[in-house]
């Protein structure tokens, strides 16, 4: 049986952790891994807690951007936080110049993080960061070739050249043209082996290459196999997704009977 979930919660970050000037220019928002919340509409349990931020530092103005004559930018970033507090593959996903993107990812790579739990377990979540820049020094205009006006004169505000976009506002629907399937040894216990599928609900990004980037499984009807799931659904393929016709991220949220391919025994971990 299909449970229906709860969706991704946006997450406040409290006034006695950071000052107002860092509150209105970072969001931390949160996909808890394997969560049983109650369905949409009804509060979060008070057994699931939310990924924090033990240690931060703040991400520096680029350079690129005072030496283009950009006046301000943002960027956010995708990434996993493990049961240890660990961040790891981290993917832009909106931003108004690259040099933002990578100054954020640079940064939260410094950060220390407190993971989630569920049922007072640590679990693995993914996490969304997003940051607003502004300069701490004037910006220096470059009267030969009037840079600023030639990249930022449309103004920042509002500009972004990359956005990553919900399954709902792609040009199509994209669908999965390649999964090499659910490896499980037979004698793992894992799952009895007269099973041919295991069914979850999975939420991912789909690059404009068709590849599948940080995975994460809300529901499913075998739990246990859920790392097994996310690590061979990596290897999935789409479609390309689009929007107006320009190649985009996708943020999609798909329901799938996944098939099982059995194995006489585990196959060697790969160094």
């Amino acid at each position: 049986m299909h449970l229906n979930l709860s969706f991704p919660t946006t997450v406040s970050l409290l006034d006695s952790m950071y000052p107002l000037a860092l509150k209105t220019r970072f969001l931390l928002s949160l996909l808890a891994a394997s969560c049983l919340l109650p369905w949409a509409g009804a509060k979060p349990s008070s057994e699931a807690s939310s990924v924090s931020i033990k240690r931060q530092i703040e991400p520096r103005y680029p350079a690129w951007a005072y030496t283009h004559g950009i006046s301000s930018g943002y960027a956010k970033i995708a990434f996993y936080v493990d049961e240890h507090g660990q961040a790891s593959e981290f993917l832009p996903i909106e931003y108004s110049y690259e040099a933002f993107a990578n100054e954020l990812m640079a940064t939260i790579k410094k950060w220390d993080f407190v993971p989630a739990t569920q049922n007072g377990q640590p679990v693995k979540s993914v996490c969304h960061a997003y940051w607003e820049f502004l300069p701490d020094r004037a910006i220096e205009t470059n009267a030969l070739f009037d840079t600023a006006k030639r990249i930022d004169g449309h103004g920042s505000k509002g500009f972004r050249s990359l956005k990553y976009r919900e399954d709902e506002e792609l040009d199509s629907r994209i669908g999965m043209t390649s999964f090499p399937g659910l490896a499980i040894a037979r004698d793992s216990g894992l799952l009895d082996t007269d099973r041919q599928t295991v069914r979850a609900r999975i939420n991912f990004f789909v690059d404009p290459q068709g590849h599948v980037l940080l995975p994460h499984i809300v529901d499913s009807s075998d739990p246990q196999t859920n790392e097994k799931l996310e690590a061979a659904f990596k290897n999935a393929s789409f479609s390309l997704p689009s929007f107006e016709g320009t190649p985009a991220i996708a943020l999609v949220e798909r329901t799938y009977d996944f098939p099982i391919l059995w194995l006489d025994s585990e196959p060697p971990q790969s160094l």
